[in-house]
């Protein structure tokens, strides 16, 4: 499963028991010395392309969608990394 940084926010989905579905996708963040992780329907942030990268992720139902959405993002000039495993 993949997972996406912008700033200081993660992006993952939340698998679902069915293989390669998702049962929700969540911004992950640090708030102080805690680690957060809200869904991205209720996430608000006062950042305008933070908020834009939420609209195009937080309906996202399978693996394929989420990472369709952020290459969309990324086409349009949206820096996403996607976080890799050591």
């Amino acid at each position: 499963m993949a997972v996406y940084k912008y700033l200081d926010y993660y992006i993952a989905g939340v698998e679902h028991v069915v293989k390669g579905y998702l049962q929700d996708v969540v911004v992950i963040y640090k708030q102080s010395n805690n680690w957060n992780a809200v869904s991205a329907e209720r996430f608000r942030s006062n950042d305008a392309t933070f908020n834009e990268i939420k609209e195009a992720v937080k309906f996202a139902t399978h693996e394929d969608d989420l990472k369709q959405a952020v290459e969309r993002l990324r086409k349009r000039g949206i820096k996403i990394e996607e976080v890799k495993e050591n």
